[in-house]
């Protein structure tokens, strides 16, 4: 698999990409002993002791994720940082606000966009700087939330501008018939404007039908 480098931006993005993270370590702790296996795509370098297993107890002693994290609320952001997980992740590679968007696409893609352009373009450029030959960026976000589907589909421009041949891959979930959030069908409708320009592939997903899989 060739190198990607994976952007989770706002609440829900960093939740999901923080499971991907874990789950990932747990992967390539279980099987790393296999040559032909391994997730180097998705890390900048690694040093496993032991037989796997336990993240907490230091079994994966030196890795780095090819990931950049981004939300305008710190909330999300700091359990991730203050959890096992902690050490995986670049600090330098972070990119948190403490107003939030308010549940308001134009906040997100209009005010953080224009507000956080120059920060962005210099972590991408730093993770793109770790890949001998990248060839895509995997962005996890949501289409309800004002910071997930703005400041989410505004760094789809940044990336067409700045790396052009580079591949944009997009996990979008999508809110439920359900949710409580009553700018969500208008920041969705706004989103899918800009992922329909801008994306190489959008790979959605139901937030409905994702709690039914895991709560089954």
């Amino acid at each position: 698999v060739s190198p990607a480098s994976l952007i989770a931006v706002g609440q829900c993005g960093n939740q999901i990409g923080c499971c991907f993270w874990d789950l990932a370590l747990r992967e390539h702790a279980a099987v790393n002993q296999v040559p032909s296996y391994n997730l180097f795509p998705f890390f900048l370098s690694f040093r496993v002791v032991g037989d796997g297993g336990s993240i907490s107890k230091g079994k994966i002693c030196s890795l780095k994720a090819r990931a950049v994290l981004i939300d305008m609320e710190e909330g999300v952001v700091n359990e991730i940082l203050q959890g096992p997980l902690r050490d995986v992740f670049d600090s330098k590679q972070l990119i948190t606000d403490i107003s939030g968007s308010g549940n308001n696409w134009a906040v997100g893609h209009k005010v953080f966009g224009s507000l956080y352009q120059e920060q962005i373009l210099e972590k991408l450029r730093k993770s793109a700087e770790h890949c001998d030959c990248l060839q895509c960026f995997f962005i996890i976000h949501s289409m309800g939330g004002g910071t997930g589907s703005g400041l989410g589909t505004f760094l789809l421009k940044v990336l067409e501008d700045e790396f052009p041949e580079v591949y944009r891959f997009v996990t979008s979930v999508y809110p439920s018939a359900e949710d409580d959030v009553i700018t969500s069908p208008y920041n969705s409708i706004l989103a899918m404007k800009e992922l329909n320009e801008h994306a190489d592939c959008v790979l959605p997903i139901d937030n409905q039908n994702v709690l039914y899989v895991c709560s089954s």
